[in-house]
């Protein structure tokens, strides 16, 4: 049976009259396509070409072959036009995410993945990692972005390990030190992430391993809120290259990094953070959320390689 391939390759050399010519604009190699009409031809019964004076010249019956090559691949042409047209008008995206990469991080992902795809229905919602995890796994959502998501059956997950900080305000003496550790930090006054939150409780654990005390009396849910109380001089933070990345984005855009109202310090000992982007396992997954997935794993990563060394 004679494939769409065959009629391109007979096409091609149709308009060329040169095997070379016709493998150069199809990107195939001459003895490839020599072999692909040798093949049409067996499965035809008769010969396409004659060789006249180093071209291929068609024979009288594939000029009437081409006809109707011409219009079964414009046919096809118009097939894939119209399903690719198709695919973009009726796809739809369900996102899950953890609060804080709603505020800015999934927004901006949103808004320049939809200016080169047009036609996509997104649907974000913010909530805690452990009803994210649920969603993804119940299928409730096509993609998911949680917090120290365990292995399971029910989804799969491209983990993010993310370093942590001290973030201090540029003047203040803690500034100066390459490292902090809970010695330098005993009893300073800290804004974090609430008690049940995981980089709180790693964060107390660490104190108390080293006999330092954990000073905090400031619990925020929101990072801008702490970026502010940190800003102001009140208190010092503790928080992940996401993070770091967020209050260049939302409080700085300055060129120069001096000028920064806030500096991150390496934390010893350390502590990881991970990220999952989760998808629900034992289903279709479409094109165009596959293409959403690369792109948030490349942007993922680039704000890594940005903020390790902050």
């Amino acid at each position: 049976m004679l494939k769409i391939w065959h009629l391109t390759v007979i096409r091609e050399v149709m308009k060329t009259g040169l095997i070379s010519k016709a493998a150069s604009a199809l990107g195939r190699s001459q003895p490839a396509l020599s072999l692909m009409i040798s093949d049409a031809e067996r499965i035809i019964g008769y010969k396409l070409f004659d060789r006249v004076n180093g071209r291929l010249k068609p024979v009288p019956e594939t000029n009437f072959f081409l006809e109707r090559s011409e219009e079964i691949l414009q046919r096809m042409s118009d097939l894939e036009r119209f399903m690719k047209r198709e695919t973009h008008q009726f796809s739809q995206l369900r996102i899950a995410c953890m609060p804080v990469l709603s505020e800015f991080f999934l927004p901006s992902e949103i808004a320049d993945f939809t200016r080169k795809n047009l036609g996509i229905r997104f649907y974000m919602r913010a909530q805690p990692s452990v009803r994210v995890i649920e969603s993804v796994a119940s299928q409730q959502f096509d993609l998911g972005l949680a917090e120290q998501p365990k292995p399971s059956k029910l989804y799969s997950t491209r983990n993010f390990h993310l370093n942590t900080f001290i973030a201090v305000r540029a003047d203040n003496p803690l500034a100066k030190h390459k490292l902090l550790t809970p010695k330098e930090l005993s009893r300073q006054p800290f804004v974090t992430f609430l008690p049940e939150h995981y980089l709180t409780k790693q964060l107390q654990a660490a104190f108390d391993n080293h006999g330092a005390i954990l000073h905090t009396p400031f619990y925020f849910q929101n990072g801008a809120a702490q970026y502010a109380m940190i800003e102001s001089g009140q208190a010092i933070g503790f928080m992940s290259n996401l993070n770091v990345w967020l209050y260049r984005k939302l409080f700085n855009n300055l060129v120069d990094r001096n000028e920064e109202k806030i500096v991150f310090r390496p934390f010893s000992p350390k502590i990881i953070q991970t990220i999952g982007l989760l998808t629900p396992r034992h289903r279709v997954i479409s094109q165009i959320s596959l293409q959403f997935e690369e792109s948030l794993d490349n942007s993922l990563e680039a704000i890594l390689a940005s903020t390790n060394k902050p």
